[in-house]
């Protein structure tokens, strides 16, 4: 597979595609950890809350698309696996070891109309995999977008640098809307399944509470 190449000016891959090749489950089942567990829109037959190990969700990803611009990117959700923090020297930061999302499951029908759909909405430094989804009925492979740590929106900084994190995430608007409404949004999804976020819940202290500067 030919490596994806970016379009610095727009924050994006060229061609305006998610990256990645990886094999789509059948029945295609979609597993999304940040704006798609309230941002949906795309038609589904099934969904749960299901749990992926090894991967923490961070807001990592400069977002120049959707929350954000190439002139002041914003930041959006990523999960990120254990090996790659520790190689990043961001073991120490609280990572949960496991995601807690929604998995939706797509007809057969629709399944090639929402691919292209996900992968143009997701073409800001994302790349397709499949995971495995422990639910309440068993588990299922899934398809997942990830912002990996080596895409160029990714920013370990935002991991480390919660204040600095929340000041951008409480400024930044983009073509989808502010910022704010998207970590604030995630976040009242997580409460209404019962999920103690904590990287989320710093981040929610400093932008909605005022609470730069604190921890």
């Amino acid at each position: 597979m030919t490596a994806p190449v970016w379009d610095a000016t727009n924050g994006v891959y060229v061609g305006n595609r998610a990256a990645g090749s990886a094999g789509v489950p059948s029945p295609l089942w979609i597993f999304g950890y940040g704006s798609l567990c309230w941002k949906t829109e795309f038609p589904h037959a099934e969904t749960c809350v299901g749990r992926v190990e090894g991967l923490t969700r961070y807001f990592a990803q400069r977002s120049q698309d959707h929350r954000g611009t190439p002139a002041a990117p914003g930041l959006v959700a990523t999960v990120v696996r254990d090996e790659d923090l520790i190689k990043l020297g961001l073991q120490e930061t609280g990572y949960a070891g496991s995601c807690v999302g929604t998995a939706y499951r797509v007809a057969d029908a629709d399944a090639r109309q929402v691919l292209d759909d996900l992968d143009f909405r997701e073409k800001g430094g994302y790349t397709r995999e499949v995971v495995r989804v422990a639910h309440a009925g068993g588990a299922l492979d899934a398809l997942l977008y990830r912002g990996t740590v080596d895409n160029p929106n990714f920013d370990a900084t935002a991991i480390q640098d919660l204040d600095a994190a929340a000041a951008t995430i409480k400024d930044a608007v983009g073509p989808s809307g502010p910022n704010r409404d998207y970590l604030l949004n995630l976040a009242t999804w997580l409460a209404e399944v019962g999920e103690e976020d904590e990287h989320v819940a710093q981040l929610v202290e400093r932008v909605a509470f005022g609470g730069l500067g604190v921890g």
